[in-house]
């Protein structure tokens, strides 16, 4: 098990102790201001620099206005004489000091047109002051800042979405539930970004974002707390992860995101890099050439079809076809497409995953790891799939099946405990209702033994369920579904689960067959509420074995030559696993999906 996680707060970003013993408010290093982490995220909230001055900055959450004393200070609207409202009609003034009649107005006349008609309301009624709560993104806690009148136009400063930067003095105020508080009283107005509020698409920043919302304005998420809360959280995951294999031995290194190699998954859920279409090139390909092509590719079909080959003999035909057909339609609007490119001359793709690459680099340094994006194109459920993920793939040499299901089990431990302690608030703030706050999702995980099991045993467990019944089939031979393995983690075993022993049909070629030579060396780790966080093999380093696997599975021997020659020359045992990082966020907060 590795050491206790570090905690990852930087030095720059907190208060430090004067030589009296007070604290002091430190300026973060580049922007010379405090972050709002240094101040309402320290462990005491900021108590402890009451009677300080800083900057800082931030954009707006939310905002109240309200009457200000006449020694500087705020309070709640007071119960006017009749002639401080000379000139204003019964509306206005129930709009300045009945909040429920203020929202009516709203849904009726529009927000921007009440607003406006408040504020001048409350310069009519006399100096006001705003109570603006800000954040700056650097931790959970807002800030509440009171801005006078007198400093800037409050319409500004009190718009949901707008970003300030002041100077003023940290106080104590008391809180909610009688509890001691800071808050910032600003005396200088550096900066203001406005908001055009007819037009800002973002009505509460406090609430989870609906689905509809991020798909319209993809570019505003991380504004919302939530959103702001688990990209924290992820940044930290990431910088887990690279002291967990730096601290171990590891070397980082970055594989190809364009590769030629396909056979590593399936082309039809590859995505193509191609160049864009010319009309002026010689070369250029022409709607007629196109369609010539597709009805020679669908003859070959046929023929293979009539002489009953194999799954695998028919895929690179019918995805041949496939492009084809895709080609011909962008022909018909463009009219001709340029591959004219050396660089061009083979079919390029955007990497599916890094198993084959990282293998050449494990066997010359060892011990490798990479954190890298991988492409998938989904056909079938696109808006249940991502596109584009990130994946955390670890390869080590002179290593057999078990030393790499010790890795992948050690790293997710060190994971967990260090999030846990180092985003303690953010995930205090992403828990749901059901689990009041405590993190049962983290703690399932490391507080018990994880069940190890063969896939053989997994088959038998779900065939002797007799009270659900599931909608794939189970059958040894078979592929495990997400259902099935969600019962074996979340319902039968409750606790993570570790399957190894996969027939060699449900793996990649790569795998090593063990004795029987229907099984290889392959594990997945499943864990309750999330599903496969981490997929691992031992690879085949027997020539033999892996050219068999190649030819029995009709995989082109041209594209593999280069990985053949790891075992031509020096080969050596060596194993590995992949983690999703967006899975590992799913686990980390216990979010849903």
């Amino acid at each position: 098990m590795a050491s206790s996680p570090p905690s990852s707060s930087s030095s720059s970003e907190e208060a430090t102790t004067s030589s009296n013993g007070s604290a002091s408010v430190q300026f973060s290093k580049y922007s010379r201001r405090a972050t709002l982490r240094s101040v309402v995220g320290r462990p005491d909230g900021g108590l402890g620099l009451s009677g300080k001055r800083a900057v800082v900055g931030g954009w707006v959450k939310s905002a109240n206005v309200v009457k200000a004393k006449r020694g500087g200070g705020a309070m709640s609207p007071p119960r006017m004489p009749a002639t401080e409202t000379t000139g204003l009609t019964c509306t206005e003034v129930l709009m300045a000091r009945v909040p429920l009649i203020r929202c009516i107005a709203k849904l009726i006349a529009g927000a921007s047109t009440v607003d406006k008609a408040s504020f001048s309301v409350s310069y009519k009624l006399g100096p006001v002051t705003a109570l603006v709560r800000i954040n700056d993104g650097s931790c959970v806690p807002d800030l509440q800042i009171v801005v006078d009148s007198s400093l800037c136009p409050l319409e500004q400063v009190t718009a949901i979405g707008a970003s300030v930067l002041v100077e003023g003095k940290i106080e104590l105020v008391e809180g909610k539930n009688q509890q001691r508080v800071v808050e910032l009283r600003v005396d200088k107005v550096l900066h203001i970004g406005a908001v055009n509020i007819d037009k800002y698409p973002l009505p509460n920043v406090e609430l989870l974002p609906p689905d509809e919302l991020i798909k319209d304005y993809p570019h505003t998420s991380m504004l919302f707390m939530q959103m702001a809360s688990a990209a924290r959280v992820r940044s930290e995951m990431v910088h887990a992860a690279h002291t967990f294999f730096q601290t171990n031995g590891f070397f980082h290194v970055n594989t190809p995101i364009i590769t030629t190699t396909t056979v590593a998954g399936d082309r039809r859920k590859m995505f193509r890099v191609m160049r864009p279409t010319s009309k002026s090139d010689n070369r250029a390909i022409t709607p007629e050439v196109v369609r010539a092509s597709i009805k020679a590719k669908t003859k070959q079909i046929e023929a293979l079809e009539r002489s009953e080959s194999n799954k695998e003999a028919l895929e690179a035909p019918e995805l041949d076809l496939q492009r084809a057909s895709e080609l011909a339609q962008q022909l018909e609007q463009q009219g001709s497409a340029d591959f004219s490119d050396d660089s061009f001359q083979h079919p390029l793709y955007l990497s599916p995953d890094h198993t084959l690459h990282l293998e050449t680099y494990a066997c010359a340094l060892s011990s490798i790891y990479t954190f890298s994006p991988a492409f998938q194109a989904e056909s079938l459920e696109p808006n249940k799939h991502l596109a584009e993920r990130w994946t955390i793939d670890a390869e080590l040499a002179f290593a057999e099946l078990e030393d790499a299901i010790s890795c992948a089990v050690d790293y997710l431990m060190w994971l967990l405990c260090t999030v846990s302690k180092n985003c303690s608030d953010e995930l205090k703030f992403l828990s749901t209702k059901e689990n009041n706050g405590k993190n049962f999702h983290i703690n399932s995980v490391v507080s018990s033994p994880w069940e190890r099991i063969t896939y053989n045993e997994a088959v038998n467990t779900l065939l002797q369920v007799k009270d659900k019944s599931f909608e794939a089939k189970v059958e040894l031979g078979m592929p495990l579904s997400l259902e099935h393995m969600s019962y074996l983690v979340d319902d039968y075993y409750k606790k993570p689960v570790i399957i190894y022993e996969y027939p060699k049909q449900l793996k990649p070629f790569y795998a090593r067959l063990m004795e029987d030579e229907t099984k290889v060396s392959a594990f997945d780790i499943v864990v309750p509420k999330v599903g496969i966080v981490a997929c691992g093999t031992q690879k085949e380093e027997r020539m033999d074995k892996l050219t068999a696997r190649i030819d029995d599975l009709s995989l082109p021997r041209d594209q593999l030559e280069w990985y053949l020659d790891i075992r031509r020359h020096g080969t050596v045992k060596h194993s590995g696993f992949s983690m999703d990082m967006e899975q590992l966020i799913l686990l980390v907060t216990g979010l849903d999906k």
